[in-house]
């Protein structure tokens, strides 16, 4: 029998903002390119089930940070006939390689990426062989905005309905793909380093 747990975190979410994409690349402590190559439940005494996720770090775009691998803490998670779900949270899966934007290294949070999935972007292989960047939802993104303000001028968003920082230009459905291509690894990376090189 499952015991499941379903963690409705709607004041948490109430209060996740919408960012622009230089505000998540300015409030990001490491950005890194990695894939996911462990993904670990586990339940300390006293404490909620949270699901551990090992990238091995393949670029460092910004921060400090010389090791191989990270693991990076999600609360929620299967561990044995308990089931810890947090509403709206996707947990990273093995084999998944893409872009992280990391809140911060010292604390534990909800979920570590900045923005939820506004901090992740997925590296995925279309079928004419090309390597892009997409969202978290798998919409290729077309352009950065680096000078985007906050779409909701900090008011709270509904992650449900788009999921990614203000100025992510996506090729949704019904999009002519011809208008544009969707970003490269290198340009995706030559983006936000343009961020950074800001004053």
């Amino acid at each position: 029998m499952l015991l499941m747990l379903v963690v409705n975190l709607n004041a948490a979410a109430s209060t996740l903002l919408q960012m622009s994409f230089g505000e998540l690349v300015g409030g990001a402590e490491l950005i890194f390119e990695g894939r996911v190559v462990a993904v670990e439940p586990r339940q300390q005494p006293g404490e909620m089930i949270k699901t551990w996720v090992t990238f091995a770090v393949i670029d460092v775009v910004k921060g400090n940070f010389a090791k191989d691998e990270i693991e990076l803490s999600f609360l929620g998670g299967r561990l044995g006939g308990r089931k810890l779900e947090v509403t709206d949270m996707a947990i990273p899966e093995i084999g998944e390689t893409g872009f992280y934007f990391v809140e911060t290294l010292l604390e534990a949070q909800v979920n570590p990426l900045l923005g939820w999935d506004q901090g992740r972007y997925l590296i995925e292989t279309q079928p004419d062989g090309d390597t892009v960047v997409t969202t978290a939802d798998h919409d290729p993104v077309l352009a950065l905005d680096v000078e985007a303000p906050a779409a909701a001028n900090g008011q709270p968003m509904n992650i449900l309905e788009t999921g990614r920082a203000d100025g992510v230009l996506v090729q949704s459905f019904g999009t002519a793909s011809f208008l544009s291509q969707p970003m490269s690894v290198e340009d995706f990376k030559t983006s936000i380093l343009s961020v950074l090189a800001r004053p």
